[in-house]
């Protein structure tokens, strides 16, 4: 379907973008801030986790040019896929740590920058608009969306302030996105996503906040603890654990559990469950009822 129809038309397409984003001026702006954003330090821009250097960012340069050169919108995300793990490979490897998805867009917002590529705003159109929906279930969707809000960043970045934040717009737009996008269908978070997980950190003084966490299906309870007391910087993390809380009930996960296979195991169920992950104080149970080693939902 795609060679038959896109293929042909992809260079009018592409054609049309260019002309529309020229006449309303927003090729301009969008050309004026990647000079602005590319001037700043990447602490200034909010990344603090390593950033690629100069030979890798030419590789991911090349790998934007190569998509441009694709008509399949689904080529084109699973490129867009491999770009943002070498962002993460980089993030990782380099400090020895694990990143959440808060660490990430600043760091794909630096990247895109430092690419200096017009071109990839209508690429991120073309793929929005073209994507079959159910692929916007994945993890090339939201890549996808992380994409387009690193360029919403620069887009809207002013030179007194740091691009770090997306703005009530964008987030409006990305909905509005989401909703056209995926008529009639489920339309999951960005914690739904195969390897992220949206964790909730509960203190008695103050109160109840959450981070989505890059957390990959063979990753541990043990290793979540860990990226946990980090994230949300506990100094004390042996008084800590991750506790599922389902069906008005409490259990703490055992540290050999794997909380996306459990997280699945919850999606799969006939009736929908609603459940959260909450990393908390081990002798602080508001309910006064704690399951270790529960047998429906603690994988062998």
């Amino acid at each position: 379907m795609h060679k038959c129809i896109l293929k042909p038309l992809k260079g009018h397409v592409e054609a049309m973008l260019k002309d529309f984003h020229t006449a309303d001026g927003s090729w301009k702006q969008l050309k004026e801030n990647l000079q602005l954003v590319r001037q700043r330090n990447p602490q200034e821009l909010g990344v603090f986790a390593p950033t690629p250097d100069l030979v890798e960012l030419e590789k991911i340069k090349v790998k934007f040019m190569t998509m441009q050169k694709m008509y399949s919108p689904e080529k084109k995300v699973m490129l867009l896929l491999r770009v943002c793990k070498l962002i993460y490979t980089v993030m990782e490897n380099n400090s020895g740590r694990m990143y959440g998805a808060d660490d990430f867009l600043p760091v794909l917002t630096y990247v895109i920058a430092q690419c200096d590529m017009l071109e990839l705003d209508t690429e991120i159109e073309y793929m929005m608009e073209l994507l079959d929906p159910s692929l916007l279930h994945g993890e090339g969707g939201y890549y996808l969306t992380s994409a387009y809000g690193a360029l919403s960043l620069i887009k809207n970045f002013q030179e007194e302030q740091a691009a770090r934040l997306l703005s009530s717009e964008t987030r409006d737009t990305l909905r509005q996105w989401h909703k056209r996008r995926t008529t009639n269908r489920t339309i999951p978070s960005v914690d739904d996503f195969q390897n992220y997980l949206r964790v909730a950190f509960q203190e008695v003084n103050s109160g109840c906040t959450g981070k989505t966490l890059l957390v990959r299906p063979y990753i541990t309870t043990e290793d979540v603890c860990q990226l946990c007391a980090e994230k949300f910087k506990v100094e004390d993390p042996e008084e800590y654990s991750l506790f599922l809380f389902v069906d008005e009930t409490w259990q703490q996960l055992a540290e050999d559990t794997y909380p996306q296979k459990i997280k699945a195991e919850l999606h799969s169920r006939p009736q929908p469950h609603i459940f959260h992950f909450v990393y908390k104080r081990i002798k602080n149970d508001p309910y006064g009822v704690i399951f270790q080693n529960g047998e429906d939902l603690t994988p062998s």
